[in-house]
């Protein structure tokens, strides 16, 4: 039947062109010498782009964000030990934002396992309940049923990372030495063979049925028809959804609504997006918007949104509110009346062919809502103005949105710099194409996935990034310096995560508390470029960061772009808007 290094490279075969095959196109590969079947495998796949990536961290958010810019999983591959658990935090990521990813991890056979072999722990179940399937493959055998139990596996693993509840998933392989793949002569062409038959057998249909249910339906259009303020808020979405904008907008206007996104929503750029309201955070986190410009019916689209003024105004008022998501229970707040799980595009083409009844309406309130979003704009542009030349975090991520080429792609890292765009920067027609990790926030893999995204589109890719996370995440300009076309790596140094300086620990804490929270360094960013030899240009002033932004969208490759502000910049200008807003909204009376 073969010899054992003829079966396994033919048993890993099988697997990466069953991956392919279920839809995968694109893998990212750590070093490693128990996956080298695998490796091997996936190098010589047709129809697989294959990226070497050292550290498995970054691996894993690059993938994340190939898989954000394609909607398809990518296919991650680690040798065996500590790797995999390395992708633990981006496998957490993918499961709460409902990003398709497939893990397959290589490991050691039965007989190292639990007896002190090197580089080996019980990978089995290691992402516990942070994946939507997991299967051990085991060793590879050459009958034809554990052969096509193996083709089976690999396709719905694909299946179950893209199905309505998207997220990763995890496959464990066991493989023994010899590790390297033989030429196939004399009796192993049996393996080969039996293989290549397998191979061009056709795939199991998988048939998925979804549907609205029009009790529901029905339950929506009551609550808008009895509705006198009601508003549609965006909140993280996927890409995808931008496409929806024309759509949505369209039925907000028959059915009288007011549109809100935040940036990472998908409907603040583009065709449309001239009526949405995108300064709602700012509004509501004024006493006068807070008290006198609230909803009393909310239809929330997709994932819970960033906006502190939106959380402030879930626990003051009680706000009708229906959510519609794919597969999660968006309700922290819990107060939402209805969870509505359906494609949302889906469902607001189911909504917009009912019959709406407005009279209940309050003009008013759409109206003032949109005069108080001028106010909001104009006073952000005051601020600006204030500012002069001087370079800001209000001011970064303003220049970095108006120097965006149309269709370009724009990933927002977290903490500050994805508040601080949805703060300073208005909803326009220009399409941008927004990309956000949301799923758990966290300040990790931000430039592995810029890379990935850079890796997938066409267009040029920014990343706007905070200085604490770009170093958490050093490695990920390996990749970064991969990329053919533009990418600009924006970071903001405020020589610290500051935005701890605007939370309750700044004003109640003690002092000597906060460099604890806020991490204060004195890292070289320049170096941190130089490593990976990434073009690198440091800026002070905002017509020196336009400059550089030009020159970096310009040239293929990526470019790290070093914004100097000053430390507690962010904080005294978001104050000093919302300032300007309590006293506009006043003086208008709104």
């Amino acid at each position: 039947m073969g010899t054992a290094a003829d079966l396994q490279s033919e048993w890993a075969r099988l697997v990466v062109h069953s991956f392919v095959r279920a839809g995968v196109r694109d893998a990212v590969i750590s070093p490693g010498s128990r996956s080298t079947p695998f490796t091997v495998a996936a190098l010589e796949q047709e129809g697989l782009r294959c990226v070497s990536a050292l550290d498995e961290r970054s691996a894993a958010h690059y993938a994340l964000g190939q898989a954000r810019a394609t909607g398809r999983p990518s296919l991650l591959l680690c040798t065996s030990g500590s790797a995999p658990a390395n992708y633990f935090p981006a496998v957490i990521e993918a499961n709460e934002a409902g990003v398709p990813l497939v893990v397959l991890s290589a490991d050691r056979p039965p007989e190292l396992l639990r007896c002190g072999a090197n580089q080996t722990t019980d990978q089995v179940g290691l992402y516990g309940r942070h994946v939507r399937f997991f299967a051990q493959l085991g060793e590879p055998r050459a009958d034809e049923l554990s052969l096509r139990a193996a083709k089976r596996l690999a396709t719905r693993a694909v299946f179950e990372a893209s199905g309505a509840r998207p997220g990763p998933v995890h496959l464990n392989a066991q493989a023994r030495k010899p590790l390297e793949p033989t030429a196939v002569r004399g009796d192993e062409m049996q393996v080969h063979a039996r293989v290549e038959a397998i191979i061009e057998e056709p795939m199991a249909a998988v048939a998925a049925f979804g549907g609205i249910d029009e009790s529901v339906l029905t339950r929506v259009v009551g609550a808008l028809d009895a509705a006198a303020r009601p508003l549609v808020l965006c909140g993280p979405a996927a890409l995808q959804q931008a496409a929806l904008l024309p759509e949505l907008r369209g039925f907000a206007e028959r059915a009288k609504l007011v549109i809100a996104s935040e940036a990472s929503g998908q409907a603040r750029f583009g065709d449309g997006a001239d009526v949405v309201v995108g300064a709602f955070d700012t509004i509501w986190r004024t006493n006068r918007g807070s008290s006198e410009l609230v909803p009393d019916f909310v239809l929330q689209l997709g994932a819970n949104p960033t906006s502190k003024g939106w959380e402030d105004i879930c626990t003051a008022h009680r706000v009708r509110r229906v959510v519609v998501h794919p597969w999660d229970w968006v309700d922290p707040a819990s107060s939402a009346e209805l969870i509505v799980h359906a494609p949302i595009g889906d469902f607001i083409r189911a909504l917009a062919r009912e019959s709406f009844n407005t009279a209940a309406r309050d003009a008013e309130f759409a109206s003032s809502l949109q005069r108080a979003e001028k106010l909001a704009w104009d006073a952000a542009a005051e601020v600006l103005d204030e500012a002069g030349d001087q370079l800001t975090e209000a001011g970064v991520a303003r220049a970095v949105h108006e120097a965006a080429p149309e269709h370009s792609a724009l990933v927002l890292g977290n903490s500050l710099p994805i508040r601080n765009f949805d703060t300073w920067v208005p909803p326009t027609r220009s399409p941008v194409r927004i990309f956000s990790q949301r799923g758990v926030s966290g300040i990790d893999g931000i430039v592995s996935g810029a890379a990935g995204v850079s890796s997938c589109v066409s267009e040029a890719t920014a990343v706007l990034v905070g200085d604490v996370s770009f170093l958490h995440d050093i490695n990920g300009l390996q990749l970064a310096s991969q990329v053919s076309g533009p990418l600009v790596v924006v970071v903001v140094n405020n020589g610290g995560g500051r935005i701890f300086e605007q939370l309750p620990i700044a004003r109640q804490g003690r002092e000597e508390w906060l460099p604890y929270f806020t991490t204060p360094h004195e890292a070289s960013v320049a170096g941190a470029a130089s490593i990976y030899g990434c073009a690198f240009r440091t800026v002070s002033a905002v017509s020196d960061l336009r400059t550089a932004l030009e020159a970096a969208y310009g040239q293929d490759g990526c470019t790290v772009i070093e914004a100097v502000v000053p430390p507690h910049g962010s904080a005294e200008q978001n104050e000093a808007l919302r300032s300007r807003v309590e006293q506009a909204l006043q003086r208008e009376g709104l």
